[in-house]
């Protein structure tokens, strides 16, 4: 607590805002968000790991739409956020 705590104080002392710090760190999240939602729907579909509750053709379309969706969702926050200036 006490690390953590120290840590907190020298970013607050350097003068950074810490709601800017957020949202960089909320924006560049989203980059490696597609990644991680992939390597679950690959998992969810491989027999030898969860045996006969793989995905059916129906979940695997949804599962494939979502991915979609955050995959331009993904690609679309660095430049919205250098075209709106970070919210300014």
């Amino acid at each position: 607590m006490i690390i953590c705590l120290v840590v907190g104080l020298g970013v607050l002392l350097t003068g950074l805002d810490p709601i800017k710090i957020t949202e960089l760190s909320v924006v560049f999240s989203a980059i490696a968000r597609p990644l991680t939602y992939l390597s679950i729907l690959v998992v969810a579909n491989d027999p030898e790991y969860v045996g006969d509750q793989v995905n059916g053709a129906a979940t695997n379309a949804a599962g494939v739409f979502y991915l979609v969706i955050i995959a331009v969702a993904s690609q679309a926050a660095v430049p919205l956020l250098i075209v709106t200036g970070a919210g300014s």
